[in-house]
């Protein structure tokens, strides 16, 4: 058994895995700059970014920069959608990708062909576009009151005016 211990850097606590018992470790493509090969999720230039899926499930990405300007080598669990993520970036990659797009359709299925804004562009449509002006020192405070209430000013301003109507 190979134990790895780390501590995390996004909760501080210490962890470990075996990565000779892990289900998986991907590494990520790589993409041209006009320069250099760097990696398609770190941006590493000498070294490539490898994510695992432990045995129980977890997956923890590992960036070994110690070959790059004796960096650091870093791991950190992520999620599931942050993993998704990764996995996506080093599939898009320019060269190297098999590895990464085998593993993307292995563990996350779901993935539809493409992914993007509406075609029509903008934000979903909630209604009809109006107009209205206000007064600087007005607008000012619907933008407090709809930054304390954490939403939108276009959000609170249809929350305030549907409770206006009710």
């Amino acid at each position: 058994m190979t134990r790895i211990s780390f501590t995390d850097p996004d909760t501080g606590g210490l962890s470990w895995f075996d990565p000779d018992a892990a289900r998986d470790a991907i590494s990520e493509g790589r993409n041209w700059t006009g320069e250099n090969w760097i990696g398609a999720v770190s941006g590493l230039q000498t070294s490539r970014a490898v994510l695992h899926l432990t045995r129980g499930g977890r997956w923890i990405e590992d960036q070994d920069a110690r070959n790059e300007f004796n960096g650091s080598d870093v791991y950190r669990f992520l999620t599931n959608d942050q993993a998704r993520e990764w996995l996506i970036k080093a599939a898009d990659a320019r060269r190297d990708t098999e590895e990464a797009e085998a593993a993307l359709k292995r563990h996350f299925p779901d993935i539809p062909e493409e992914s993007g804004p509406d075609p029509k562009g903008g934000r979903p449509v909630v209604g009809p576009t109006i107009n209205v002006a206000y007064p600087r020192d007005l607008l000012d405070k619907i933008e407090a009151a709809a930054k304390e209430a954490g939403m939108s000013r276009a959000a609170w301003l249809r929350k305030v005016a549907e409770e206006a109507v009710a």
